[in-house]
């Protein structure tokens, strides 16, 4: 399980002893704290997460990371110091976490609790409509078989796949994570903390073209998933075949391509479909 020692040597690269407090989950919305949680205080657009870290705790969270001081009662570690000066006697949660950056320090943690858990097989799934069905249905079927973790909801951003991720245990054998895209390289970066095996890609279309600047963009944009997968046989890419733009990533990785659709080319597909209506 995630402690809030593997937190910080995660962030800090500092080995430590101690700090044996497990974290059970981590959010960003206070009101979604829960006992043995992280709260990670992001500033955002129209509200500060450092003025609800009092309320996170209250809802029973262990741990906060922040980017300024708080007068709050609480037990703080700086993380921008040695860590080794400051432990001079047990913290006792809750423990404030001060940090340069939550972003960089939550994606940080990620990486590496990802990293530890060897044998998950990751799934990253990304396309302009339908990731999060997509993900629903995967996971259900994966469950059957396997321990499964999945992104709750529509986490999946810089910000909400690194808060998958630290759900992980060493129990969990699969982690289905969506993957959503807005600028060239964001997948990229997802990927870099993820480290999925297999990559699904549904479709291509002009969703947050605004954004992107152009489909080619946005072709480049998806393409990063499948970039990012390993060599075959340990890499499988699923490739929407129906979809031209999903069909030419075939030739921008050097994972395994496996095919689906409704193409009889494809490696497979459905075939006498009836829509049944929506009762």
């Amino acid at each position: 399980m995630l402690t809030i020692g593997h937190l910080v040597e995660a962030i800090t690269e500092e080995k430590l002893t101690g700090l044996g407090e497990v974290i059970t989950d981590a959010v960003v919305d206070s009101r979604q704290a829960t006992p043995g949680g992280l709260f990670v205080a992001m500033d955002g657009e129209s509200q500060d997460g450092h003025d609800y870290v009092a309320d996170a705790f209250e809802h029973g969270a262990v741990a906060a990371l922040v980017e300024r001081d708080l007068p709050l009662e609480a037990s703080i570690l700086d993380l921008r110091k040695p860590i080794k000066t400051q432990l001079k006697q047990d913290l006792e949660p809750p423990i404030i976490l001060r940090v340069a950056n939550t972003l960089e320090a939550l994606q940080a943690a990620a990486t590496a609790w990802r990293a530890a858990q060897s044998k998950v097989r990751v799934i990253g799934i990304t396309g302009s409509v339908g990731k999060s069905t997509t993900k629903e249905l995967v996971a259900d079927v994966l469950s059957r078989r396997y321990k499964t973790v999945r992104s709750p909801g529509n986490l999946n951003n810089e910000i909400g796949l690194p808060l998958s991720l630290l759900r992980l245990t060493e129990d969990h054998e699969r982690a289905v994570l969506e993957m959503g895209f807005y600028i060239p390289g964001e997948i990229g970066l997802l990927c870099e903390i993820a480290k999925p095996q297999i990559g699904v890609v549904t479709n291509i279309s002009h969703v947050h073209l605004e954004r992107a600047g152009s489909m080619d963009a946005i072709v480049c944009g998806k393409g990063e998933l499948v970039e990012a997968l390993p060599p075959a046989p340990e890499g499988v890419a699923i490739l929407n075949y129906d979809e031209p733009l999903v069909r030419e990533l075939a030739e921008r990785t050097q994972a395994r391509v496996f095919y689906y659709g409704i193409s009889p080319e494809a490696d497979l597909w459905a075939s006498d479909v009836e829509g049944l209506g929506l009762e």
